[in-house]
C-alpha cells in the first residue's frame, strides 16, 4: 500500500480513547517504551476484524469469551462495553460468558484424567505419568 501513511502512536491512542472512552493504559505505557508497537496493535485489530469468514459480531463474542477465560476483568469489561456499542444484546453477551465458563469447567475432566484413570479401575496412568 504505497502512499498510505501509517498513523502515529499519538493518533492511534487518540482513536482508542474515542472508541474506549479512554486510551487503554497498557497501550499508553507501551507508547512510552516502544511507540512503534501502538500502530501495529491497531493494524492487527483491523486485520482480524476485516477478515471475511467470521462476522464481526461473533468475533466480539469470542473476544469476550477469551478475556473471561484468561481471567482479566478489565479487558472483559472493555470488550463488553465495545460489544454493547456494536449493538450486541445482554443475552448474547451473557451466553458468551456462560460458554467460556462451560469450556473452562470442562477442562477439569481432562486435567484430572490420570487421577480418574486410577480411580476408575486402578489403571496405571498412561505415558508413565
Amino acid at each position: 500500500m504505497e502512499g498510505t501513511q501509517q498513523p502515529t502512536p499519538e493518533q492511534v491512542l487518540k482513536m482508542m480513547a474515542e472508541k474506549h472512552g479512554e486510551a487503554p493504559r497498557p497501550m499508553v505505557l507501551m507508547s512510552r517504551v516502544i511507540p512503534e508497537w501502538v500502530p501495529r496493535q491497531a493494524a492487527e485489530q483491523k486485520f482480524v476484524m476485516d477478515l471475511p469468514h467470521i462476522p464481526a459480531k461473533y468475533k466480539q463474542l469470542m473476544m469476550i469469551a477469551a478475556t473471561v477465560a484468561v481471567g482479566h476483568g478489565e479487558c472483559t469489561k472493555t470488550q463488553i462495553m465495545l460489544a454493547q456499542k456494536a449493538g450486541l444484546t445482554k443475552e448474547e453477551i451473557g451466553e458468551a460468558i456462560l460458554t467460556a465458563r462451560y469450556a473452562l469447567a470442562s477442562t477439569v475432566f481432562n486435567t484430572s484424567l490420570q487421577g480418574l484413570e486410577l480411580l476408575a479401575g486402578g489403571e496405571e496412568p498412561r505415558n508413565g505419568k
